[in-house]
């Protein structure tokens, strides 16, 4: 009986683990991929707002480095910047707004 119950929450956790989908507030948007340095983004584009995902594992001494991956990755293929001080989220998802000229 545990090892069923483990078996189920190590497979609902890897389902997890591997959305890539919107948020609700960002349905409808524009998506994006892009990779730098073997880590895999989908980046959602919606009017000034962008949603950033990092898919994989990725191990404690590379945690530093994630933020700014995910910006430049946001940044590549939106062609905007992200607007100072907007970002909110972790290195598994991040928020914020852009500043498209």
């Amino acid at each position: 009986m545990r090892l069923r119950l483990f078996i189920l929450v190590l497979l609902y956790a890897s389902l997890l683990a591997s959305c890539d989908s919107p948020s609700p507030s960002m349905q409808g948007a524009m998506r994006h991929e892009a990779v730098l340095e073997s880590y895999r983004f989908t980046i959602w584009q919606k009017g000034d707002q962008v949603e950033i995902i990092r898919h994989g594992y990725a191990p404690s001494a590379d945690q530093p480095k994630l933020r700014g991956l995910m910006v430049q990755a946001a940044q590549q293929t939106t062609g905007c910047r992200l607007q100072p001080g907007s970002a909110e989220g972790d290195t598994g998802v991040l928020r914020a707004r852009l500043g498209c000229e």
